[in-house]
C-alpha cells in the first residue's frame, strides 16, 4: 500500500475526530469547527465545517443546506443499498471556490454480479458545478489532477466521436479603451471616402430604411431584415487592421459537440458540449480561462474480451467474492476508480491565469518531445532544413 495513502487516510482520520468532538463541545478543535443547525436519523441541516491546514496557511469553509442519506433493500433490479444527497454545497477557500446545486451518490451492492456498472460501486451525480480558481500559479491539487488527466485523454486517447470541433484565434481589437484614443481621432475610413450630400434622387426606398417604431429586441426593423443580418454578420469575418491604439492581446476559443473519446484504460469520456476560451493581455500583464461544459461522463465500460465472452452467473459470482477484497484496496489507493461521474453541467474560470501554466502546452510540448526522441528526429536539422527551404528561390 503506498505511504501517500496511509498518510491520507491517518489526517483524514484525525480530522474526522476534531470534527466530532468540535461538534460535541461546541468549538474549534486543533483549528476545525463542525457545526450542524439541526440532526436527525435520516438527514442534518445548515452545516457548516472550517478548518485550516499546512499550519494556518491555507484555511476553507465548506457549507451544505441539507444532506439526506437513504437505505434500501438490494434488488436484482435494483441493487443500490444507499443513497447520499447534499444541496447546495458551497466550498471556499483562501486558492478557490466550488459550488453545486445538488450532488447524490448511489452505493451498489455487487453492481457487476448484476450486470449494473462495469465495475464502479458508486455512481455520483452531480448538477451545475462551478469552480472558480483565482491564480493558476495556485491551482488546488485535485483540480490539477483532473486537468491533467482530461489532456492526456484529449492528446493520447481514442476518439470515438467528435461531431464538432472548430477553433479560433484573435490577436488585437478586443478590449476598447476610449480614453486612450487621441483627441483628434477620426476614423480612417472617413478620409478615404468622404461622404457627399445626398440628393432627393438619393433618398432611400421605404422597403429599406429603418421603421421609425423600434422592434421587440430594441433596435430598428428593417423591411429587407434578411438582408440586413447578413450584412451585418459579414463584417465578423473580415481582418481588420491593427489600430495604433490597439492592447497586445490574445484570444483563443474552442468549441466541441458530441465527443465521446476512450482513454484505453477502460474510461469512456463523453461530452455534450464543450465552449473554452482562454485570453491574455501583454499590456495590463493580465489574463484569464473560462470553458463551460455540459452533459458530461465518465463512465467505466467492459473491455473487449469481457464483451465477447461474457462470465456466467455463478463464475461472475464466485469472481465478485474473490475479488472484492482487491477493490477494497484499490478504493482506498484511488477512491475515483470505483465510481461513475456524470456532470450536468460544469462552469471553470480562472481569475488570473498565464500561457506557462496551460497543461494542453506542457503535455503538448512533452508528448512532441517523446515522439522526437522515439522517431530518432534531430530538431536542429529539422529547423534548419525549414529555414533553407523557406529562403530557396523558386522558379
Amino acid at each position: 500500500m503506498p505511504d501517500s495513502s496511509l498518510v491520507f487516510a491517518s489526517r483524514l482520520f484525525f480530522f474526522i475526530c476534531c470534527a466530532f468532538w468540535s461538534y460535541v463541545l461546541d468549538r474549534p478543535v486543533r483549528g476545525q469547527r463542525l457545526r450542524i443547525g439541526r440532526l436527525s436519523c435520516s438527514d442534518a441541516h445548515d452545516i457548516r465545517y472550517e478548518g485550516t491546514l499546512y499550519d494556518k496557511s491555507y484555511s476553507f469553509t465548506y457549507t451544505a443546506a441539507s444532506t439526506t442519506w437513504e437505505f434500501h433493500l438490494p434488488k436484482s433490479d435494483n441493487p443500490r443499498w444507499l443513497t447520499v444527497t447534499v444541496s447546495q454545497i458551497l466550498y471556499t477557500s483562501s486558492t478557490g471556490d466550488v459550488s453545486t446545486a445538488k450532488l447524490e451518490t448511489v452505493l451498489w451492492f455487487f453492481p457487476v454480479l448484476f450486470r449494473f456498472t462495469a465495475g464502479p460501486w458508486a455512481d455520483v451525480t452531480i448538477d451545475a458545478l462551478r469552480i472558480k480558481v483565482q491564480k493558476s500559479t495556485a491551482t488546488p491539487y485535485w483540480i490539477q489532477r483532473l486537468r491533467e488527466n482530461l489532456v492526456s485523454t484529449f492528446l493520447s486517447g481514442e476518439f470515438l466521436r467528435a461531431d464538432v470541433f472548430r477553433t479560433s484565434v484573435r490577436f488585437a481589437g478586443l478590449s476598447e479603451h476610449d480614453e486612450n484614443k487621441p483627441g483628434a481621432y477620426t476614423d480612417p475610413d472617413s478620409k478615404l471616402a468622404p461622404q457627399e450630400p445626398q440628393s432627393d434622387d438619393d433618398e432611400q426606398c421605404g422597403c429599406c430604411a429603418p421603421s421609425s417604431s423600434p422592434g421587440s429586441n430594441g433596435h430598428a426593423t428593417y423591411a429587407h431584415q434578411e438582408e440586413a443580418d447578413a450584412l451585418a454578420g459579414a463584417d465578423e469575418y473580415k481582418t481588420q487592421p491593427l489600430r495604433t491604439y490597439d492592447d497586445d492581446e490574445l484570444r483563443f476559443s474552442a468549441i466541441a459537440r458530441r465527443v465521446h473519446i476512450n482513454n484505453t484504460e477502460g474510461r469512456i469520456y463523453t461530452f455534450g458540449s464543450i465552449d473554452a476560451q482562454m485570453r491574455r493581455n501583454w499590456i495590463e500583464d493580465r489574463g484569464s480561462f473560462a470553458m463551460v461544459a455540459e452533459e458530461c461522463r465518465w463512465v467505466k465500460v467492459h473491455f473487449p474480451f469481457e464483451r465477447v465472452a461474457p462470465r456466467a452467473w455463478l463464475t461472475q459470482l464466485m469472481s465478485s467474492l474473490l475479488h472484492f477484497p482487491i477493490d477494497l484496496v484499490r478504493t482506498f489507493n484511488y477512491p475515483v476508480s470505483s465510481m461513475n461521474l456524470y456532470v450536468t453541467r460544469v462552469d471553470v474560470t480562472f481569475d488570473s491565469f498565464r500561457l506557462r501554466d496551460a497543461e494542453l502546452l506542457r503535455q503538448g510540448f512533452g508528448l512532441v518531445r517523446e515522439k522526437a526522441i522515439t522517431s530518432k528526429i534531430d530538431w536542429s536539422d529539422v529547423f534548419f532544413d525549414a529555414l533553407a527551404d523557406a529562403l530557396t528561390t523558386r522558379k
